[in-house]
């Protein structure tokens, strides 16, 4: 399975890998060689595991997508070091940690925090953007509206016991906006691709049917926005089969399975009529503002991704010794 659990988001980079790894009994992090070395050793172990057909997870870069920064084995997982979410206070109790040196590489993050700056004003904007449908909301209509799908979409109490898993829907990278809504939601008999502009309680509902989810004993994998991670872009609960998602810029989707997607539309059901027309002029004003800011802050994350490429110190063969090393604890 593929997905995010850190981002370059408006509130600074931002990792929430803890919920995922609770099981997790051995954990390997590496050190050294900056980010780039690791990952790509990170790489050559997912090889051997596609190799070997052994079952895993790949927690991508919001660096480059096509690395991972961790991956998740069953009860073991092994991840770069400064990227790896928090032990807990009983670590020498539940943990086996082990840190493979590669060779050393100074860190190269200064360009990163201004990209995170460019994103923080974008927010700003995009909570302007956001006001102008809040106050055109039926706030009670949507409560109602919540309520109905939360019975629909749970036949009651699983017996079972509740977990929620927090990741990120996509991730903000150096080559762009990049998400994996079609692998994770590959195989589900249902899903709900909610539409709507900003500011149309779109995340608000996604978070009470995730609710609704661990009331009820489920598994639910929550997927926060990439670019606000206190907004939810996607829930999923395998238990039974279905998934809703956010399906707006910069992760747009239409139905394209018949029987298994269906729309659900928040501006037509939940706000005034004639919102887009009337702050036509405001809306555009803004959304141009907000695209300027996030390409700007995509550029400068392209400058902070070359300054990591150029500190590599680590060779290829490096990086292959590691893996090795790591191969045998698997």
């Amino acid at each position: 399975m593929l997905y995010f659990t850190s981002g370059h988001t408006a509130r600074g980079f931002v990792q929430m890998a803890d919920t995922n790894v609770a099981d997790v009994r051995l954990f390997i992090l590496l050190r050294g060689g900056g980010e780039c070395a690791q990952m790509e050793c990170l790489k050559e172990v997912e090889r051997r595991l596609q190799s070997a057909g052994e079952k895993f997870d790949s927690v991508r870069s919001p660096w480059n997508a096509l690395l991972p920064e961790g991956l998740i084995v069953g009860d073991k997982a092994i991840w770069c070091g400064s990227l790896a979410p928090d032990l807990p206070n009983d670590a020498t109790a539940r943990h086996a940690a082990i840190r493979p040196d590669m060779l050393s590489a100074p860190p190269a993050q200064k360009t990163a925090h201004i990209a995170y700056d460019c994103f923080r004003e974008a927010l700003i904007v995009h909570d302007d953007w956001e006001s102008i449908f809040i106050n055109r909301f039926d706030k009670k209509k949507a409560d109602r509206m919540a309520e109905q799908w939360i019975t629909k979409l749970f036949p009651g109490n699983s017996g079972g016991e509740s977990r929620t898993l927090h990741r990120f829907l996509g991730a903000a990278t150096p080559a762009g906006s990049i998400d994996y809504i079609p692998e994770l939601t590959e195989g589900l008999s249902k899903r709900w691709l909610i539409k709507g502009r900003a500011g149309t309680g779109k995340s608000t509902f996604m978070k009470k049917i995730a609710a609704a989810a661990e009331q009820n004993g489920y598994t639910a994998e929550v997927y926060h926005c990439g670019f606000d991670p206190a907004s939810v872009d996607m829930v999923i609960v395998r238990e039974l089969g279905f998934a809703l998602f956010d399906s707006t810029a910069p992760h747009e989707y239409f139905p394209g399975n018949e029987g298994v997607d269906e729309i659900i539309d928040m501006y037509k059901e939940l706000v005034e009529p004639w919102t887009d027309e009337l702050y036509s002029k405001e809306i555009a004003a803004l959304s141009a503002r907000y695209s300027e800011l996030m390409e700007e802050g995509t550029a400068h994350l392209l400058e902070a991704h070359k300054e990591k490429e150029a500190a590599r110190t680590a060779s290829t063969a490096a990086a292959s010794r590691t893996a090795e090393m790591i191969w045998n604890y698997l």
